[in-house]
């Protein structure tokens, strides 16, 4: 399997928010890690499951507006826009955009062995706060 099928796979699976379609492109001791200052990672098939299960429980529709995919020999690089429709405090809807960046490694089988997803902190923090989740 190449990286671009790889990828090609996985973010299907985050399309379709398909958290166990998620969790089986990892191997057994994947490691995925929020990359935002306080989030722990998470490791093994199972509590990425339900981390990303938890996810889109929280933040409901989740898209992704595509920057740029760089490849390398057993890891991708995807530059990205998240886009969460939230609502804020008082019951407005909004639409919040938070510039992110994954690093996904990839066995020979095109398993993620380690993802690490980088995000726009500030942008991040307004968001929640105005939805009042942070």
């Amino acid at each position: 399997m190449t990286v671009e099928d790889a990828y090609a796979r996985y973010h299907a699976a985050w399309e379709a928010q398909d958290p166990d379609r998620i969790a089986d492109l990892h191997s057994t001791d994947s490691i995925f890690w929020l990359q935002d200052g306080r989030s722990p990672f998470v490791q093994g098939r199972e509590p990425i499951r339900r981390h990303c299960a938890g996810l889109f429980q929280l933040y409901g529709e989740i898209g992704f507006e595509p920057c740029r995919v760089l490849y390398g020999e057993d890891r991708w690089v995807f530059d990205y826009t998240m886009v969460l429709k939230l609502t804020d405090t008082s019951g407005k809807p909004f639409v919040a955009r938070i510039d992110m960046i994954d690093v996904v490694d990839v066995n020979p089988a095109g398993e993620v062995t380690r993802k690490d997803v980088f995000v726009d902190r500030a942008a991040t923090q307004e968001a929640l706060a105005r939805a009042g989740l942070g």
